[in-house]
């Protein structure tokens, strides 16, 4: 059993792909554990994107996550728990980048069917490039789907323990004063997973 964090992202709420996305997870064996709306804050998207803060669109990908970029300023928010959670939900997902298409497939994940690259820009509207001298692209891929090794990062980011129905609670919760907690807080995974 594991959780996955499922983030519908500004731009497939521009798109109205809540109702897509929940149907195509309904039909799998999975639970749905926690749901809600979220206006993110630079902290939240800083914290989600924290790997890439050394890649030259660290910075994009968090105005991104904060709808800069879109008409809406909010990302739909889903918990999802089951056997093998997070591959199920990342093989309807599809690839990080939705271009990425094999020779010869039809397209049938729903980042082929509604995502798509952006050239990076700076505040100039020049192109920004990599170490590499390779154009920087934003994956504008509509649907955030967690891997197996961060999803209790993600969900200890997005989430509090009295958030996620405890009936699928997989985390060790402990309670103060009447309040429910992360017994291993979102900071101590933090330090965890980047050690530095």
């Amino acid at each position: 059993m594991e959780h996955c964090l499922v983030l519908i992202k500004p731009d497939g709420v521009e798109l109205s792909l809540v109702g897509e996305v929940l149907t195509h997870l309904e039909h799998e064996e999975l639970f749905l554990a926690g749901s809600k709306v979220v206006e993110p804050t630079y902290e939240l998207a800083a914290y989600h994107y924290y790997e890439h803060k050394n890649k030259p669109f660290y910075q994009d990908v968090i105005k991104y996550l904060l709808g800069r970029y879109h008409s809406f300023q909010c990302v739909y928010a889903f918990v999802y728990a089951g056997e093998n959670a997070c591959n199920i939900v990342r093989n309807i997902v599809g690839k990080t980048n939705p271009m990425e298409i094999e020779p010869n497939k039809k397209i049938i994940t729903l980042r082929q069917k509604y995502g798509r690259n952006v050239i990076v820009k700076d505040e100039r509207g020049n192109a920004l490039f990599d170490e590499k001298g390779h154009v920087v692209v934003r994956f504008e891929n509509v649907i955030h789907a967690s891997f197996s090794d961060a999803s209790e990062y993600e969900i200890k980011l997005w989430y509090s323990p009295n958030e996620i129905l405890s009936k699928y609670r997989l985390y060790e919760t402990i309670e103060k004063e009447g309040k429910l907690f992360w017994k291993e807080p979102f900071e101590i995974i933090f330090k965890k997973r980047f050690p530095s």
